[in-house]
């Protein structure tokens, strides 16, 4: 499994999620896109159909701060391969519970559970103490978008939406 960090140097480096996957060897630095690119503006969803893509090429993060970075920012990392993951919420302690702002390290755990790659994806979460809570988090979410097509999610996602609370 090929994991990149495009590391912009945005974040204390103590707190950098991306660092640390490659401190540890589960990732390497990159200074272009590889692979599938996640990025928060793409309208494309990651889902099992982009399996072939990862398999071959990788996948990659942009590790910067969500303090400094704006859709324009973004936006210079679009492309073909540009992915954005469905609704999930933050287990980190910066962003907890708050959706769609995920850690670089979140955000490639999730992406890599929803392919198929749960043991890498665990793996990955171990590295915080909070990875579990994330895992607890989105346990329910992470299980229905796992090994699906980017239309399922999409209509898990929608449904998500749609749910009235229980009373």
């Amino acid at each position: 499994m090929k994991i990149f960090v495009i590391e912009l140097y945005e974040d204390d480096p103590e707190k950098s999620t991306g660092r640390k996957m490659v401190r540890f060897g589960f990732a390497k630095y990159t200074e272009k896109p590889r692979g599938i690119v996640l990025n928060p503006l793409s309208e494309e969803v990651i889902s099992i159909d982009d399996i072939e893509i990862v398999n071959k090429y990788g996948i990659s993060v942009i590790d910067s701060s969500w303090n400094k970075s704006d859709a324009k920012f973004y936006a210079r990392f679009m492309s073909r391969f540009s992915r954005r993951l469905p609704l999930l919420f933050a287990g980190n302690p910066i962003n907890y519970a708050k959706p769609y702002k995920l850690s670089s390290l979140e955000a490639i755990s999730a992406s890599l559970y929803i392919l198929n790659f749960v043991d890498i994806s665990l793996k990955l979460l171990s590295l915080y103490k909070w990875g579990k809570t994330f895992y607890d988090l989105n346990r329910e979410l992470l299980e229905s978008y796992r090994g699906k097509h980017k239309d399922e999610i999409i209509e898990i996602e929608k449904s998500f939406f749609k749910e009235e609370p229980q009373q």
